[in-house]
């Protein structure tokens, strides 16, 4: 992302790391992450046991991802995951640019090659809007019956399920907004795992999460999103806008979560896995809270303030 640069990560938080990439797994397309670190890891010329172990598993795991009964939704995500790995390969080889600015326009050029080539299919936004609304509504009915068998007892789960369900048509509004943020957060951690297993890897290494950030004039971005939700535009235009706005809140909101994990990073691991499980308890308020550190960032530099005195400085 946009930090200076750090050394090579060693094995040091390889259990985050671990999960981190877990989490992905269970809750984006697994593509995302898959197909760019097999190509990073294919162009730097494994060599190691290590490197074809994973150049191995992470081509398996892409040809899985590639099997199995089509549609338009699973096109749609199998070719944005094989776009975007090609995409941030070619950026990455081409650039020594930070990794945020890298992934965000492999990202922003997979949306438009996706949606040039949907276009140019004769797709129209209705018909993906459509199919993405009908994926999430079997996703939600599925966990219906589950849901009914361990928690017979909590009527809450099965409402608030089954709203999900009845509001999947909105929901499927932002999607492209919440793909964005998968795709950003799929090619950060293919990077991040590129150099803890290559032996050479390609560029230079990812610093820590805590110190993730990125240029504060992009704020400017996020004030004209909201400029447009409010204008009086097509509904086209006002569709973009909101997926725009869940792409600058969820950037900022990442930006307010590492905040949190530099001011926490001396903490004991124990106070630090209550606090993370805490947060998952309390999702909504974490989420208001991260996004208003990453928006207050922008003006109060806030972990400068956090860094201890330099000794015999002023």
């Amino acid at each position: 992302m946009d930090y200076p640069a750090a050394p090579r990560p060693g094995r040091r938080g390889g259990i985050g790391g671990l999960a981190a990439l877990t989490a992905f797994f269970l809750l984006a397309p697994p593509l995302f992450a898959l197909a760019p670190f097999l190509l990073l890891t294919l162009f730097s010329r494994p060599r190691t046991l290590r490197e074809l172990v994973a150049l191995v598993a992470a081509g398996l795991g892409t040809a899985l991802a590639l099997q199995g009964p089509g549609g338009l939704t699973v096109e749609l995500l199998r070719a944005s995951g094989l776009v975007l790995g090609a995409l941030f390969l070619l950026l990455s080889l081409r650039s020594q640019a930070p990794l945020f600015g890298r992934a965000l326009l492999a990202v922003v050029l997979t949306a438009l090659t996706v949606t040039s080539w949907e276009w140019a299919r004769g797709v129209s936004w209705p018909e993906v809007q459509q199919t993405f609304a009908a994926m999430l509504r079997e996703g939600y009915q599925a966990m219906l019956p589950r849901a009914g068998n361990g928690a017979s007892a909590n009527p809450e789960v099965q409402n608030l399920l089954q709203s999900l369900v009845d509001s999947a048509p909105q929901l499927a509004r932002a999607m492209p907004g919440v793909l964005a943020l998968e795709g950003l957060a799929g090619v950060g951690l293919a990077w991040v795992w590129h150099h803890r297993i290559a032996a050479e890897p390609l560029g230079q290494a990812p610093a820590a999460f805590r110190a993730f950030r990125f240029n504060d004039q992009f704020v400017w971005g996020a004030i004209f999103t909201l400029a447009l939700l409010v204008a009086p535009l097509p509904p086209e235009v006002t569709v973009i806008a909101e997926n725009l706005l869940i792409l600058w809140v969820g950037l900022y909101a990442l930006r307010g979560l590492a905040i949190a994990a530099a001011a926490l990073a001396a903490a004991p691991g124990m106070l630090r896995v209550l606090l993370a499980l805490l947060a998952l308890l309390l999702i909504p308020l974490t989420v208001g809270v991260c996004l208003a550190l990453g928006l207050a960032d922008t003006w109060l530099d806030i972990r400068r303030r956090l860094a201890p005195p330099v000794p015999g400085g002023t």
